[in-house]
């Protein structure tokens, strides 16, 4: 029994000396640390959307956030090219503070703003003359030059692969009166892997994309595959029974995209990392594309479906 008392008290002891020893880690912050971050995209479509990319800086672990840290972060004068065999053209910066008020909104759509609730000085840069050729198949290779560093990309656009029909069918379950739900179908591929993206926009919204926006065809490959194509829920949006229903009699916008592997990877990456939230899930590394940097190098071919939601 004293032998047992002796035990418990020089365990004691060692915690006691353990915990003393402990010491407060706390993560470097040092912001000469700070990558360059890209967002940019090269689009083969219809609707003519210009080459462009949104260029900001890194944050430190330990940040207070708010408006004025976000018109710090864009980088500006910076050289931003986008190069192919038989091209170089040099992408020019705009601010949406630049911007004739007439076409501001415009513009917000386009990059899924909302004009009533931004406040920051969104900055792009952006093939304004739309001088680069844009095709199936080819290389292009984006560079940028800012702040004594550089970063750099490629990317091939792939074939589209459109979407061969679309309509609704009711909602299963509780009957909803005023929406309905969309169905799609696609005749993929065969022997190729293909990538898919979507966005879609209600009446007078913006387009953006889902949640889950991504997919591979793994489950499909070759085949003609019919899916549900829900409505797409901004960041924050609460969920209630209509979510990812169409309102009847709506003019709405799908934009679906056929996306290289390593856009999809970036994506897959970082919507499933927004699923996991709370102390005990793990870690999703974001798989980006830019040499030397952070985010994404994005190439797809977009094709867009205009409709009016049946009554």
């Amino acid at each position: 029994m004293r032998k047992l008392h002796c035990l418990l008290i020089l365990i004691g002891l060692i915690a006691v000396l353990l915990t003393s020893c402990e010491e407060e880690y706390i993560p470097k912050t040092d912001t000469d640390l700070q990558k360059i971050v890209v967002e940019a995209y090269i689009e083969k479509s219809e609707e003519g959307i210009p080459p462009y990319v949104i260029l900001t800086k890194s944050l430190p672990f330990y940040t207070d956030f708010g408006l004025n840290i976000l018109d710090q972060l864009f980088i500006h004068d910076a050289k931003v090219f986008i190069n192919t065999n038989n091209q170089k053209v040099e992408l020019q910066e705009i601010c949406l503070n630049e911007v004739p008020a007439e076409l501001r909104e415009s513009l917000a759509k386009r990059f899924g703003l909302n004009l009533d609730s931004v406040s920051v000085n969104f900055c792009v840069y952006v093939d304004i003359q739309g001088l680069l050729q844009i095709s199936e198949g080819i290389e292009y290779r984006l560079n940028v030059y800012a702040d004594n560093d550089s970063v750099m990309s490629t990317g091939v656009i792939p074939p589209l692969v459109p979407i061969d029909s679309i309509w609704f069918e009711d909602v299963p379950g509780k009957p909803l009166d005023s929406f309905l739900q969309l169905f799609c179908k696609i005749v993929d591929r065969p022997v190729e892997k293909d990538y898919y993206r979507y966005f879609t926009a209600g009446e007078g919204e913006a387009l953006i994309p889902n949640f889950s926006s991504v997919t591979d065809d793994y489950f499909f490959n070759g085949q003609s595959f019919k899916f549900i194509l829900q409505k797409a829920s901004a960041p924050g949006e609460d969920f209630n029974e209509t979510t990812g229903y169409f309102r009847k009699g709506d003019s709405i916008e799908i934009k679906w995209c056929v996306i290289d592997k390593s856009q999809f990877d970036f994506w897959n990456t970082l919507e499933v990392s927004r699923t996991r939230q709370g102390p005990f899930s793990s870690y999703v590394r974001i798989d980006g594309n830019i040499s030397n940097g952070l985010g994404i190098f994005g190439v797809q071919n977009c094709k867009y479906y205009k409709m009016v939601v049946p009554n």
